[in-house]
């Protein structure tokens, strides 16, 4: 499923299903970003590959937020920022932060920018 043009590189970002670590997650990827295992054993981009731009959509975890949606990831494309919910580790806490696009880690929270308490 095609969510958005990539802000690297201008191509699509697409949402595919992958198991990892027997775990069934999404991963949003440019499909200018390819990987492959080399001999090596290690999962790495190919040689054709001309973007880099992935997010995985358990990428919020440590923050208690179990999933990036599909629609949050198309919103964060056409808006270039997204508000989203985070808790704190004892998943009482809830507080809201700004998250953008980011080429090296595929999304990155602004932690720095508050964000008014939301009803």
């Amino acid at each position: 499923m095609i969510l958005g043009k990539c802000p690297y590189c201008d191509g699509n970002v697409i949402s595919k299903k992958i198991n990892v670590k027997g775990k069934n997650i999404k991963l949003y990827s440019c499909e200018n970003a390819k990987k492959e295992y080399d001999e090596s054993e290690q999962y790495v981009f190919t040689a054709d590959s001309t973007c880099r731009f992935r997010v995985y959509s358990n990428a919020f975890l440590r923050w208690n937020k179990r999933s990036f949606s599909e629609n949050e990831m198309k919103n964060l494309l056409n808006n270039e920022q997204i508000i989203v919910r985070l808790h704190g580790k004892a998943g009482t806490k809830e507080y809201y932060k700004y998250v953008i696009t980011d080429l090296e880690y595929g999304v990155s929270v602004l932690w720095d920018e508050e964000i008014e308490e939301r009803a």
